[in-house]
């Protein structure tokens, strides 16, 4: 992959596939996550659970290279999608986060934007604001159809994105990550500002969207990880100022129903965290 690769895979069984390999994050010298090895199959949902500080959202945001935006962040080991390295050289991170695309905890629609400018935001920065206005119709309706909204919105699409409902404005930020096509979700606790039935259909898009896309999302929501993902990742620190790491990984039946490693037991059982 580089500055010029399209990314596309070369067999449908590597499409979407992201590999973490001896993944270490730092911030300056000290260590926040070390030595993660971790594969999200294609098409499935993961959840990362753990206490707080324990770097799941970190790891997250190493994934499409959003933690670089602070100073003094760095990596050891290798993020792979479709078995090519997003930290390589030559990669540049804003094709990363085209393909891998981020939904953060609090909806964040841009302000001045209507609803329809807001899905469109990120094709006008990738091509230059030189695509024909039919062609961003179809893309808006394709993008807030594929995340639930089109029906609520469609005839008020030049309204302001943040006049809408809380759990609108989510579904509307999975919509602006969508209308780009990329291959990968990222979901840092989308539902921990929503209320109880913006959470549901949040959760059943999860559910539709994965069918398309591969989906991690972190979650202190024990129930709602049972819920949605097919993998969860359990994540947790030796000790306040200690480097978070990766405890163990596995079908979210089998995590929740018999951990093999007491730790994971014990936070699920909600002895701590």
């Amino acid at each position: 992959m580089n500055s010029t690769s399209t990314m596309l895979p070369d067999s449908v069984e590597t499409k979407n596939r992201i590999e973490l390999e001896d993944l270490s994050i730092f911030y300056g010298d000290f260590m926040a996550v070390e030595g993660v090895n971790l594969q999200v199959r294609p098409q499935s949902v993961m959840s990362f659970i753990g206490p707080s500080g324990c770097g799941k959202s970190t790891v997250l945001r190493s994934i499409d290279r959003m933690h670089e935006v602070t100073p003094g962040a760095h990596i050891r080991g290798r993020v792979l999608l479709d078995g090519e390295d997003i930290y390589a050289p030559n990669v540049d991170p804003v094709l990363v986060r085209r393909m891998i695309g981020m939904v953060f905890q609090r909806p964040n629609p841009f302000p001045t934007m209507s609803i329809y400018e807001n899905v469109v935001a990120g094709m006008k920065l990738e091509r230059s604001g030189r695509s024909k206005k039919s062609h961003f119709d179809e893309v808006v309706e394709r993008s807030l159809r594929g995340a639930n909204l089109w029906e609520e919105v469609k005839d008020r699409l030049n309204r302001p994105g943040a006049g809408l409902s809380g759990g609108q404005q989510q579904r509307l930020c999975i919509a602006r990550a969508i209308a780009v096509q990329p291959e990968v979700l990222l979901m840092d606790e989308p539902c921990s500002a929503l209320d109880p039935i913006s959470t549901l259909a949040i959760e059943d898009l999860i559910h539709e969207l994965k069918n398309q896309y591969t989906i991690i999302i972190v979650t202190h929501n024990m129930q709602q990880a049972a819920r949605v993902s097919d993998e969860t990742a359990f994540f947790n620190l030796s000790g306040v100022g200690q480097p978070g790491q990766l405890i163990e990984v596995g079908p979210t039946t089998e995590i929740f129903s018999n951990p093999k490693n007491q730790q994971t037991e014990d936070y699920i059982s909600g002895r701590f965290g």
